[in-house]
């Protein structure tokens, strides 16, 4: 076990299930695979917005604009309990013919996703999809709103506490027109949305109308304006979101007076009914249709296509602006510079736990009662998934994953991290299990890495331009040795800087088998023990004990690395380097760990430390800093249940 916390497995908690909420299609996954922008679609508009079959004739033609402009649409439901971002032509036409298929919003996910039914998310669900998914641009028909007399009743959509709540910038042709539109506007703005008519004018559509007789707060010329400021929204790290409000096409819009009359008759017949709640929006859209004979939908579908032109084209401009633009270290209170993507080169498993809940073992064939959980796991997969959540995406894994439902569940815990051709189908996917006993003691350990084999100097090959743009690249001793030997040899070729981390003490000493040099190593004593025998086999390798064997050994070692980070376990790490190229007088300095009192798991508290240094030093912060950024990374690895949290405190 590598990094900050090298304890044996014998102290490991136990690790509880880590499964993502989310599957992506093959469009969707390899759009994020590729940087390209996305757009997110709701489903309510296919299941309780149109008839079929135009609900599924709309859902096609919306997203084949969205197609043509550029960018991928990613229409967001949930099948059978699984969140799905992005629907395939068949689960589309299965969604538009299905029955009692749930209206999902905030409330309803938990229960759909539980219970393994069909969900249609909302404009609320599908904010929270996107955030899931990081989709930051989303088309809709008209968002939800303060209801006609909503100051007696209460009734208040769930779409606008959760644009106050989210970085999500929604396209939409503004509030339903049977809704309050000046009580929705008041309500935006106490949540804090920034809320902007597309146009010269900040005259707000009404939907179906072009004017509602309500201004804006602000108004965005056009689509690169709109993603100026849903860039400078995230650079800020607002929590509220964007409405973007598209009036309907001129020769789309409905008449003013007519559509008002048909909307106080349909109000006024689903008092009579008593319609409430959620039922409510489907029963008065069908009403107005009815009343305007089919011309309030003809116009829904209008508007709809036009606000997905107009989605796609601000998701290109802000893909644009977040490629160019530098990344910030989002809590840290300071201004990072722009990073191309890390490359790690390392192991990738999945971790699994048995925990036997009897007193006694018996090996015998005998079956135990247990408990078992899983998660991500191996050294570079780790360090790739905290440098991609602290960057913001910013890292790629080069890797070995068999093409199996393992290989899935790691890819679908950050997607886009592992690069094409780690796929295979020679091997399953590495896994890891161990067996604790009712004490939490490790009874027995098991691994099969053969995958690892996989991680070829073709693979790498394959992937080299990605290597000489890299500001980094990470490698573990997992990695075969004629492809770390071929990796070192390409980063001196491109002059590339490189931090190894051992894994452990058999492995450290792997790029230093051709007297290869690195720039950062992080091994812990052991390893550097181990290393430095290596290098030097007459030097005395007692027990590490002190300042002095510590200084002894690095001094050997430093002849082939530029800076050591030792890793002392809970006690802190040693930074080791030449004060200078002249002298080659050895600089070290230790800086201690505070203790927590709870720890839930270790196994990828030293891969997080990495990681935050690693962050810390891409973006040209002092030692001290950097240091920092990895104790921070590792506190948030060790209060979380899995390897790596999917969020860190500063994010």
């Amino acid at each position: 076990m590598a990094g900050l916390l090298k304890i044996s497995r014998r102290s490991l908690t136990l690790i509880r299930r880590y499964s993502t909420p989310l599957i992506y299609s093959d469009e969707v996954r390899t759009a994020k695979n590729d940087n390209k922008p996305i757009v997110a679609l709701e489903s309510t508009i296919i299941t309780h917005g149109m008839p079929y079959p135009k609900n599924l004739e709309t859902a096609l033609e919306v997203e084949n604009i969205i197609r043509n402009q550029g960018a991928v649409p990613a229409t967001i439901a949930i099948l059978k309990g699984q969140l799905t971002i992005g629907l395939t032509r068949t689960q589309l036409e299965y969604l538009a013919q299905a029955k009692d298929v749930i209206k999902a919003s905030r409330r309803d996910l938990a229960m759909v996703v539980a219970g393994k039914q069909d969900g249609a998310t909302t404009v609320a669900g599908t904010i929270i999809s996107a955030e899931l998914a990081d989709i930051p641009v989303f088309v809709t028909g008209g968002i939800g709103g303060v209801h006609r007399d909503g100051e007696k009743t209460l009734d208040v959509s769930a779409d606008l506490t959760e644009l106050g709540r989210s970085k999500t910038l929604v396209v939409c042709s503004g509030v339903k027109s049977i809704l309050d539109i000046g009580r929705t506007l008041e309500y935006l703005e106490t949540q804090g949305v920034t809320v902007c008519a597309l146009g010269e004018s900040k005259q707000f559509p009404a939907f179906y109308t072009r004017r509602s007789g309500f201004d804006a707060p602000y108004n965005v010329v056009d689509a690169e304006h709109a993603a100026s400021v849903l860039n400078a929204a995230r650079s800020l790290h607002l929590s509220s979101g964007i409405v973007v409000a598209v009036p309907v096409p001129e020769e789309r819009a409905m008449d003013e007076k007519k559509i008002e009359t048909a909307i106080s008759n349909a109000l006024k017949n689903a008092n009579e009914k008593g319609v409430r709640g959620k039922e409510i929006t489907p029963f008065l859209l069908a009403a107005v249709s009815k009343a305007t004979g089919g011309a309030s939908l003809d116009t829904n579908i209008a508007l709809i296509k036009n606000n997905a032109k107009v989605g796609a084209d601000i998701s290109i401009h802000y893909q644009k602006l977040r490629i160019n633009a530098p990344i910030q270290s989002r809590g840290l209170h300071t201004s990072c510079r722009r990073m191309s993507d890390v490359l790690v080169i390392g192991g990738a498993n999945v971790d699994r736990t048995y925990r036997i809940t009897e007193e006694n073992i018996q090996l015998d064939g005998s079956t135990h009662a247990c408990t078992t959980e899983q998660c991500g796991g191996g050294v570079g997969r780790n360090i790739a998934e905290a440098l991609w959540r602290l960057s913001g995406g910013r890292a790629k894994l080069l890797t070995a994953v068999g093409d199996d439902a393992d290989g899935r569940f790691l890819h679908n815990i950050a997607p886009g991290l592992i690069l094409d051709g780690c796929f295979t189908k020679e091997y399953s996917t590495a896994t890891y299990a161990a067996i604790f006993d009712k004490k939490g003691e490790c009874a027995i350990g098991l691994g099969d890495m053969e995958v690892h084999r996989h991680i070829s100097p073709e693979l790498v090959n394959k992937h080299i331009e990605i290597l000489k743009n890299a500001p980094l690249i990470v490698i573990d001793g997992n990695i075969p040795q004629n492809t770390m030997e071929h990796v070192l040899e390409l980063c001196q070729k491109y002059q590339k800087k490189v931090f190894f981390e051992p894994t452990d003490r058999r492995k450290s000493i792997k790029p230093f088998l051709n007297n290869q040099n690195i720039t950062y190593a992080s091994p812990n004593l052991l390893e550097l023990k181990e290393i430095a025998s290596y290098l030097n086999p007459h030097i005395e390798n007692d027990i590490v004990c002190n300042e002095h064997d510590i200084i002894r050994l690095s001094k050997v070692v430093l002849k082939y690395v530029k800076v050591l980070i030792i890793t002392m376990g809970a006690k802190g790490v040693m930074v080791v380097k030449y004060k200078d190229s002249v002298s080659k007088e050895v600089h070290l300095k230790f800086y201690p760990t505070q203790g927590l009192k709870t720890i839930q798991n270790v196994s990828g508290a030293g891969d997080c430390f990495a990681s935050g240094f690693i962050f810390g030093i891409l973006n040209d912060k002092p030692e001290e800093t950097s240091v920092s950024i990895g104790f921070r990374c590792a506190e948030a690895s060790l209060l979380c249940k899995t390897t790596v949290p999917a969020k860190f405190p500063f994010n």
